[in-house]
């Protein structure tokens, strides 16, 4: 059973409606330093009902994609989902990514830069997951750029942001929102949240059994 769940509900006329403009569901996570997401997820065309879960285990991947809004996150080295906490990995000079070693950031993932062909790389976790019964292996849920001989420290956190956009595909940056986002924070007991999209306000709102209190969920405007 995966450690989170997320519920997303439309009714058959908010489907009718996002088809024609060629709007999908957008969820990401805060980038490495807790800030908003630039980062998508998960991209996906909505049915009625629709389950997004996933396990808070993570892989650390590098790359030289640039983190400008629409870039791919081609991962080029990186380490595996499952990639202990509180220790450092290391770019090496011949692109292999060393480590677990002493040294890393408490309740963080290091990645110390040593890769000398760039002067900058681009450096961020990864999270696998399923949407509505489908494996989804290996999308970046944060992108950090990275200088020679610097370190990156990731903070994973188990907030999730929710959106309405078109244009934007998985596994990219994104830095122009043009929806509410909705944030839900997972953790603390709670592990699964239903929300439905509410078309007047266009965000997400809690839902059936997910009413209750202890349930956070926040909204920020778009990000132009």
């Amino acid at each position: 059973m995966a450690d989170y769940s997320l519920d997303i509900q439309f009714t058959q006329d908010q489907l009718q409606i996002l088809y024609m403009a060629g709007s999908n569901v957008v969820v990401a996570k805060p980038s490495g330093d807790g800030s908003t997401p630039n980062v998508a997820w998960q991209v996906f065309k909505p049915m009625q009902a629709n389950t997004l879960s996933w396990d808070e285990e993570y892989g650390i991947y590098a790359s030289t994609s640039e983190v400008t809004n629409g870039a791919k996150l081609v991962q080029l080295s990186s380490v595996d989902v499952g990639a202990p906490m509180n220790k450092l990995f290391t770019l090496q000079p011949s692109a292999v990514i060393s480590g677990p070693a002493d040294g890393g950031t408490k309740d963080a993932f290091s990645l110390l830069n040593k890769y000398d062909q760039k002067s900058l790389m681009t450096v961020g976790l990864y999270q696998n997951a399923n949407v509505n019964g489908t494996d989804i292996i290996g999308n970046a849920i944060s992108a950090v750029p990275t200088l020679l001989s610097s370190t990156a420290v990731m903070t994973p956190y188990t907030t999730v942001y929710i959106w309405l956009q078109s244009q934007v595909k998985s596994n990219s940056v994104v830095t122009t929102v043009t929806s509410p986002m909705t944030e839900l924070k997972f953790g603390g007991g709670t592990n699964r949240i239903s929300v439905k999209y509410d078309s007047q306000s266009g965000k997400f709102i809690n839902s059936g059994q997910a009413k209750s209190s202890k349930v956070s969920i926040h909204y920020l405007e778009p990000a132009l």
